[in-house]
């Protein structure tokens, strides 16, 4: 059957159909079997549905069972029938076809024969020993919050990806785009212009008197450097 990847691939669709079945059935008897989980004023409303959404249930289940039966010809019995349906639509494999057919017996049964096992299984853990599934949480404590936790995916998650994304967009949000740009680039130039505008404002201050001590000045200092540079008695 493949080899060894074939008999991995074989074996692990067989345990998920398994417990596909196993859930499914539980979710059955949770729902319809049993003693109501629900109170008396919550199943006194409870009722069927009409026949216009039942009846859409009705063939949608008829042709989930009865699909590879009536189409067993057009999609799996002969290579030239499913050559013909199709019309070169889509790429059939002959000797996959051909092969398929030689399946041992105890392999085509493999997932009737999990299913039914996922039926009892599910059955006598919600059905005959409703008090089962408790019991097995609080013997096997770490595996039962193991897989109440979903292998704690989640929590990989947000350790390995979730919680570095938000350190690496913390930190840009922090120094690139509010220190640097905003407070030092942005509003820190503009700081600096009120700044030195605020200086300048200060020198203006219109008495006359300001402005001819500050012309003395000049004078003063222009004098000063032409003495000292020799330019003004050479």
């Amino acid at each position: 059957m493949g080899g060894y990847n074939g008999q991995f691939a074989f074996w692990s669709l067989v345990i998920a159909a398994l417990f596909t079945s196993f859930y499914s059935w539980r979710l059955i008897h949770l729902t319809f079997h049993g003693k109501p989980r629900a109170s008396q004023e919550v199943m006194s409303h409870a009722h069927e549905s009409p026949n216009v959404v039942l009846w859409p249930l009705y063939v949608l289940g008829a042709g989930a069972v009865l699909s590879g039966v009536l189409f067993y010809n057009q999609f799996f019995a002969d290579v030239n029938v499913i050559d013909a349906f199709f019309k070169g639509s889509l790429v059939v494999d002959h000797q996959f076809i051909e092969s398929a057919h030689a399946v041992p017996v105890w392999a085509k049964w493999s997932a009737t024969v999990a299913m039914l096992l996922g039926f009892v299984l599910a059955w006598y853990m919600y059905i005959r020993k409703p008090e089962l599934p408790a019991q097995m949480a609080s013997d096997f404590n770490g595996l039962y919050k193991f897989l109440l936790n979903k292998w704690y995916f989640d929590e990989l998650y947000d350790m390995i990806f979730v919680r570095p994304a938000q350190a690496i967009g913390r930190f840009i949000w922090k120094f690139f785009d509010d220190w640097l740009i905003d407070q030092t680039i942005v509003e820190g130039l503009g700081n600096r212009v009120k700044d030195v505008t605020g200086w300048v404002v200060r020198l203006q201050s219109g008495y006359l008197y300001h402005y001819a001590f500050a012309m003395l000045i000049g004078v003063a200092a222009l004098l000063t450097w032409a003495i000292a540079s020799g330019g003004l008695f050479g």
